[in-house]
């Protein structure tokens, strides 16, 4: 099937990687004679009102021949699949991104390549599009929902992002491929500025409180942060959703929680708390930083009820 591809490129990913990579990207694509229109993320959540746009002037008909490809990282793609999802559809527009971003969970969970210039060929050489989990989310305090592909954190990898979003030296970092180490960095002072939080968990008829809660994850796939096997045994394709709650340890327990999780047998730990499951409903009546796909929430109550929804992508893993 010969499609069209509607380019929302966010110069910013990846610390300013994106926009120098886009001559090299474009003259691929020129090569292989694609075709494609430009749009250009300016600012924040810009790519949700590009493809919003796009969506609304695209007829709700079958066999579209058109595709969103979001050039940039995790935030990227989050921003032009909730512009994409905001207007309910008949027959959505497909969506892909080629994983130019500082942490590119979504590729890895996916099965998706992480050189870029392997990543296109897996886009431009798709015949057909597939159906994925992507998580959905409905926050009742803020009265916002939406949609995430990766991972709806509250805690402590929300107030990790939040803090290195701030640093000065993740661009720097960013640019020399060692985007990693500011995450690092601002892990160990929020440790130890983090305080437990107490968080309801109702999962079905269940209903768990944790009174020291550290870290809450919910998850689509196995990764975030960059690459962290968070939920090893998760894929896009088994219509659950997998909640990781940590309280929160001493020090050294964090080590060797940090061990346990190289070796993949963290959610063994009496610390660890893992559900598995279509829909949870988490409850946090303190302010607690929260984030998505990598994106900040901000400071917040949370009332949150997250669950699954299946949309299109265009890549092809067997290529």
């Amino acid at each position: 099937m010969s499609v069209q591809f509607y380019i929302i490129l966010n110069e910013h990913a990846g610390s300013g990687r994106a926009k120098v990579l886009w001559p090299e990207i474009k003259q691929q694509l020129d090569d292989a004679q694609v075709s494609y229109r430009l749009a250009i993320s300016e600012y924040a959540n810009h790519a949700i009102l590009l493809s919003e746009q796009f969506a609304k002037q695209l007829p709700d008909e079958p066999h579209q021949d058109w595709v969103v490809l979001a050039v940039g990282g995790d935030g990227t793609l989050h921003e032009a699949i909730n512009g994409l999802t905001k207007q309910p559809r008949h027959y959505p527009i497909p969506v892909t991104y080629l994983p130019i971003g500082s942490g590119n969970d979504f590729a890895r969970g996916a099965g998706m390549a992480i050189k870029w210039e392997d990543a296109l060929k897996q886009i431009i050489q798709c015949t057909h599009a597939t159906n994925y989990d992507i998580g959905s989310y409905d926050e009742t305090i803020k009265q916002e929902r939406g949609v995430f592909t990766n991972n709806l954190g509250i805690g402590f990898d929300a107030a990790i992002i939040s803090q290195a979003n701030q640093s000065k030296a993740k661009v720097w970092l960013n640019q020399h491929h060692m985007g990693k180490l500011s995450y690092l960095a601002s892990a160990l002072d929020v440790y130890y500025n983090q305080t437990g939080f107490t968080l309801t968990v109702h999962v079905g008829n269940q209903r768990d409180i944790y009174p020291n809660a550290f870290l809450v994850t919910t998850t689509n796939h196995p990764y975030f942060g960059g690459g962290v096997g968070i939920v090893p045994q998760a894929t896009i394709t088994d219509h659950q959703l997998h909640l990781v709650v940590i309280e929160k340890p001493n020090f050294a327990k964090l080590i060797w929680l940090a061990l346990r999780l190289i070796f993949k047998r963290h959610l063994t730990s009496k610390a660890v708390h893992y559900y598995q499951a279509p829909n949870v409903h988490l409850t946090v009546p303190a302010i607690e930083y929260g984030q998505l796909d990598g994106e900040e929430m901000g400071g917040r109550f949370f009332d949150v009820y997250v669950g699954l929804k299946q949309y299109p992508f265009w890549f092809d893993t067997t290529i």
